[in-house]
């Protein structure tokens, strides 16, 4: 089973440029560059590095001048000329922030990137470089990445160190408490925010919370960090699911009063999970509307789990819910139930097609069906058949009506309840393939057990 990263980087699920992405947020946060507030919050330089303390002419003067009040396209030429001509100038740190703010907003991320980078060489401790680094690589990084484990460790490291360089930051004599917190808290947030993210995409689910805990604590507006709080509440052992719906349920709240795309993609993937849990999606409206108000639960907020499904009359609906109850309850119930059940042969379901896949193994397809109504009223499926016999399946298509068997092979159980089976279709399949393109549909990816 693949891993749930494409939900977990929001890269994930909005389907929007990552470059994109990052560079209009980092355009409107005005986190990284308040030269004001920024110049009396550094940290003092080592005692070592003799620098020069002013101009050394007026054409080095004039020459910053020149660009520090320029829309970004204009000011990048000019910057980067400074830079060149002025390599050891007093102001080299303030213009390489000012370059990677101006990159970022033209969304050129790799030469923003870069220059951060280049800026935490001549100054390692550089808050508005570790948060900038910290606040892009949840929407830059693609768990595709030849080197993604080094790139984690990097960002984990970048989270750390800032944390570290906040944590010994001393307030100046002439900054208010409060423009010391306005100043800290929204870094602090990003970094237990990057180092949350870093942990779930390393599947350390106990680390991870306690970070985004901390990160919504400090920006309880935060969209993404809500989101992977709940993922890292739902895919911990055990999960916790009453945490984990409230914190997505808040995602898709901020995510909904700020427009933002993702709001549809999370708001899908959290119904999944809370009628995985809870049985049906009555309430959930009433949850997503309390949690606008509020970024913590009520006292004594909880989620009630499903009852067992009473009699349909429809004799397949009613055999996938015999056989699949007890290991939606968990625990040591589901575990008795898969010890039993694995590996046994079920025949006589039936469903309707959500999507045919080429499986990995030549000559094998993988379809998914959905048995429950509630499950393809969302769009989502209850079954993985993996039929490696008859190459006539992949002329299914969405909305087909079939009957299958196959031999009980795994389940995952969050966010949705999925059965995994090997076998084959036994109702009649289309000789042809379908004559009008298949319409692509959203599937939510899973945790294996």
């Amino acid at each position: 089973m693949k891993k749930p990263t494409a939900l977990w980087t929001l890269t994930l699920v909005v389907s929007l440029s990552c470059s994109a992405v990052a560079g209009e947020h980092a355009s409107r946060s005005g986190q990284f560059l308040n030269p004001v507030l920024a110049a009396r919050m550094q940290a003092p330089p080592q005692a070592s590095q003799a620098k020069p303390t002013t101009w050394s002419s007026r054409a080095e003067y004039d020459a910053y001048m020149a660009f520090v009040k320029e829309a970004p396209a204009k000011l990048i030429p000019l910057a980067e000329a400074f830079l060149q001509k002025y390599p050891n100038s007093f102001m080299k740190n303030d213009v390489e922030v000012r370059l990677m703010s101006a990159y970022a907003q033209t969304n050129d991320m790799a030469k923003a990137t870069d220059t951060a980078r280049k800026l935490l060489d001549s100054d390692p401790d550089n808050l508005d470089a570790l948060a900038f680094l910290s606040y892009v690589f949840p929407f830059t990084f693609k768990d595709s990445d030849a080197n993604k484990a080094a790139e984690l460790t990097r960002a984990a490291g970048d989270a750390r160190h800032g944390l570290d360089v906040l944590q010994k930051l001393q307030k100046p004599a002439n900054v208010t408490d409060a423009q010391f917190e306005a100043y800290v808290k929204p870094k602090r947030a990003l970094f237990n925010s990057t180092a949350g993210f870093v942990a779930l995409q390393n599947k350390d689910y106990a680390n991870a919370v306690p970070n985004l805990k901390a990160a919504v604590a400090d920006n309880p507006s935060d969209i993404y960090a809500f989101y992977r709080l709940g993922l890292a509440d739902l895919y911990s052992t055990p999960p916790d699911y009453n945490n984990a719906i409230w914190n997505m349920a808040r995602a898709v709240a901020l995510a909904q009063a700020n427009n933002d795309p993702s709001a549809g993609d999370i708001n899908n993937f959290l119904k999944q999970a809370y009628i995985s849990y809870h049985g049906t999606d009555t309430g959930l409206t009433d949850i997503i509307a309390l949690a606008k108000s509020s970024p913590t639960p009520p006292d004594g907020f909880k989620v009630d789990q499903m009852k067992e499904p009473e009699k349909t009359g429809n004799n397949s609906i009613d055999a996938f819910n015999t056989l699949t109850f007890p290991l939606k309850l968990g625990g040591v119930t589901a575990q008795k139930q898969w010890d039993a059940v694995k590996g046994q042969p079920i025949s006589g379901l039936g469903g309707t097609v959500t999507s045919v896949d080429k499986g990995t193994d030549p000559d094998t397809y993988v379809l998914h069906i959905a048995v429950l109504p509630a499950t393809e009223a969302a769009e989502g499926y209850d079954i993985e058949l993996k039929d490696a016999t008859q190459p006539n399946v992949k002329n299914l298509q969405k909305g087909d009506s079939v009957l299958f068997k196959g031999t009980l092979d795994s389940y995952v159980a969050t966010p949705t309840f999925v059965l995994t089976l090997v076998g084959e279709v036994t109702s009649d399949l289309p000789d042809k393939p379908p004559t009008k393109p298949r319409t692509p549909v959203h599937r939510p990816t899973h945790k294996p057990e």
